[in-house]
């Protein structure tokens, strides 16, 4: 009887798998520069040293904003005034043109276009405003701002419906190490000043694929580790002669 060995992979199996081994290799780099450009060239960070914004944003916070000029009720943006274009501010969308703010209602809330705001994302000693009373029809090509630490921030309760050019809309906060995405509050989306379905960021949808693609890159390499140390172990094992049915003491060989 012949005894025969399995072959496992012959030169041209090793070649195949190194050639799929380089094409997801690459795919996963490729995959990873373009999410990190998708993230880079739609986002911009920023520092906060102010405090008009707590307890939503903090001083010390660094914040991430999606470019763009679409904004809607209820978001927290980045803008500079047309008349200093040199200065940010950060300020949470209230009224849009053409919408009614006013304050305040019966039970001292905010109302747009009739509707009160329940504003739980306001400073916790403060009340919707302490400066007093409006009641403010917004103009076209202008937006109704108020910082979330009402009696600290200078908004649209003193100055009245600002004109401003947007820079983006914040979609997270960095503050000691951890994230915190910024959603549109609740009130707004209850009151049907708001869309319901979240919005992501163009930079987040980069980031993601950037990490997966990441992930994915460092799976390989172990992969392919663990094959290379398994077909040296079987290369060792096959390069040392294994004692055969002639060499055992007292066997039978034919011709004696």
């Amino acid at each position: 009887m012949i005894c025969g060995v399995t072959n496992h992979g012959g030169p041209a199996t090793k070649r195949s798998g190194r050639i799929a081994f380089w094409v997801l290799a690459g795919l996963c780099v490729l995959v990873a520069v373009v999410g990190l450009t998708i993230a880079a060239s739609t986002a911009r960070l920023f520092d906060v040293p102010s405090d008009s914004m707590a307890n939503t944003i903090r001083p010390g916070d660094e914040i991430a904003v999606t470019d763009g000029t679409h904004v809607q009720r209820g978001d927290v943006i980045v803008e500079q005034q047309l008349s200093d274009v040199s200065a940010y501010v950060i300020r949470r969308v209230i009224g849009l043109p053409g919408d009614h703010v006013a304050c305040c209602d019966g039970a001292g809330r905010i109302t747009v276009n009739g509707l009160a705001l329940n504003e739980s994302y306001l400073y916790s000693r403060d009340g919707p405003s302490p400066f007093g009373k409006f009641a403010v029809t917004v103009p076209a090509g202008r937006l109704w701002l108020m910082g979330d630490h009402r009696s600290m921030a200078l908004d649209s309760r003193q100055v009245g419906p600002l004109a401003v050019h947007v820079i983006g809309r914040v979609f997270v906060i960095f503050r000691r190490g951890h994230a915190i995405f910024v959603r549109t509050p609740r009130t707004f989306v209850t009151d049907g000043l708001a869309p319901g379905s979240e919005r992501i960021p163009a930079a987040l949808i980069g980031i993601v694929l950037s990490l997966a693609a990441t992930f994915l890159f460092l799976m390989l390499i172990a992969l392919g580790m663990i094959r290379l140390i398994i077909r040296r172990r079987r290369q060792t094992a096959g390069g040392t002669p294994s004692p055969g049915v002639a060499d055992t003491p007292g066997a039978w060989q034919p011709g004696r």
